[in-house]
């Protein structure tokens, strides 16, 4: 027997239910991120490797093992404009040799900004070149430095200024895209501006955002721009500069952008201090470094392969370790 009661109020019952339903979906956790079996597989190999030769770092799964290494690591060197000489040290475009500090601090963390995601392309290049603009402007603007909070993780100086990473991807003037680039300094100089592909700086990123691929380069005549007004090597462009030439140049300028050679350890690391697991001779991606401690003998490295990859999207690596520091350039905005 139906319910007469119930029947006429199950139209109205039914809305509410309708309009309930989407809040629900909402509420509802979205659960861990899966990843394909064969990356724990993979995993497992490297971990038993670490733990083999009684290295002190963790590997792990995570959203950086989506994507082909090859594919992610895109700097080189070989495609180093040659004009980029005049910014090595005595180069008419660092005529000041970096003053290496006679007292150093045991440790230290520098000014630098959020971690971004490069995601498949292999635009590190362009992500270091604007992290260092980006730690520069934050130090300019007298921002705090960054530290390590209680429970180990890296909490950064500031999420502003937000510049983009795609201006430099899709419009610089050497053609350089998701296969691999160099760094990018040279084309946000003000004093150099006006030949194509050369800008008075880096516009904001919700000027011209981030895709992960190269697009048809778009920025209005009157958008907002954030200069490098200089920049130089710390060594040669070829060569890693000395602990205490690096140190001095973090002190001074925030951070340094950098070569790393990023093997597939690098690509699964999770924390720790990073080391060797074997020599290499060449470098294949860019980073930063943004920060020391002499008791883990460690570079604090910022990485751009998001939040979820390493510590935060940092790591400690050893001094020494895998080439750090090749090449490594300061920036002033």
């Amino acid at each position: 027997m139906k319910n007469p009661s119930l029947s006429r109020h199950l139209p109205s019952l039914l809305l509410v239910l309708a309009a309930c339903a989407p809040l629900a979906a909402q509420a509802a956790p979205s659960g861990p991120r899966t990843f394909a079996p064969e990356l724990a597989s993979r995993v497992d190999q490297l971990r038993a490797n670490v733990q083999a030769q009684g290295l002190a770092f963790q590997v792990g799964v995570n959203p950086a093992m989506q994507y082909d290494r090859q594919r992610l690591c895109g700097f080189k060197a070989e495609l180093m404009p040659p004009e980029y000489l005049a910014h090595e040290p005595g180069g008419f475009e660092n005529y000041e040799y970096a003053q290496v500090q006679a007292t150093l601090p045991a440790s230290y963390v520098g000014v630098f900004s959020s971690v971004k995601d490069q995601g498949q392309c292999g635009s590190c290049w362009a992500f270091s070149t604007i992290g260092s603009l980006e730690g520069a402007t934050l130090k300019q603007q007298g921002a705090p430095n960054g530290r390590v909070a209680a429970d180990g993780g890296i909490i950064t100086s500031g999420s502003l200024p937000v510049l983009s990473e795609e201006q430099v991807l899709s419009c610089n003037p050497w053609g350089w895209g998701c296969n691999g680039g160099y760094f990018a300094f040279d084309m946000l100089m003000p004093a150099k501006a006006g030949p194509k592909g050369y800008y008075r700086g880096a516009v904001p990123a919700t000027a011209f955002p981030y895709v992960a691929e190269a697009e048809a380069c778009s920025i209005g005549r009157t958008t907002s721009c954030t200069p490098v007004v200089k920049w130089g090597y710390v060594a040669g462009s070829g060569s890693v500069p000395s602990v205490a030439a690096i140190k001095s140049a973090i002190l001074t300028h925030g951070g340094v952008s950098a070569c790393v050679y990023a093997d597939d350890y690098f690509q699964a690391y999770t924390g720790g201090v990073f080391s060797d697991t074997q020599y290499y001779n060449s470098i294949n991606h860019a980073i930063l470094l943004v920060g020391w401690d002499d008791a883990k003998g460690a570079w604090l490295l910022k990485n751009s392969w998001g939040p979820r990859w390493g510590v935060d999207g940092f790591m400690w690596i050893k001094y020494g370790t895998c080439n750090v520091g090749l090449g490594a350039c300061w920036v002033t905005e």
